[in-house]
């Protein structure tokens, strides 16, 4: 059975864990620091997927008040990060941790939930679209180094 709950200081080192493998490209140390400055925020949630005493999955939800794609109010529910651990796909974990964060979402003043997805991960392209989501933008974005 699993349950959902808010990220307890005991998890932050499992969670950061977890988001190096979201975030390949970010530093554990930094995104250790960067859970334990979330914990108790007003405007941020990490929620927990407990199964069996491990922690299965996370989701870091924050709210944005600024411009969000295909969004039509403010502010907004914003999955800034869900992972599941391999172990524990196919067990609908991700859908237990995007409806508490609905039940966040609607806690804080909330109409909508938005959420991004490297073009690349079908995976969570389709965790998406099957928890509900609809697709309202496709974005490549560019980088050019120029000489000094």
């Amino acid at each position: 059975m699993t349950t959902i709950q808010e990220m307890e200081p005991s998890d932050i080192s499992i969670v950061a864990k977890m988001a190096q493998e979201l975030f390949k490209e970010n530093d554990f140390a930094a995104l250790e620091k960067e859970f334990e400055c979330l914990s108790g925020s007003q405007k941020d949630t990490i929620l927990v997927a407990i199964e069996n005493r491990d922690t299965a999955g996370f989701i870091h939800m924050s709210l944005r008040y600024e411009y969000v794609e295909g969004a039509t109010s403010t502010p907004v529910a914003y999955i800034e990060g869900i992972y599941v651990k391999p172990d524990y796909r196919q067990r609908h974990i991700a859908h237990k941790l995007i409806s508490a964060g609905e039940g966040w979402a609607k806690s804080k003043g909330c109409t909508q939930i938005a959420s991004d997805v490297e073009m690349d991960n079908a995976i969570s392209q389709k965790v998406h679209q099957k928890t509900g989501f609809k697709e309202v933008n496709r974005l490549v974005c560019y980088v050019k180094s120029i000489e000094l």
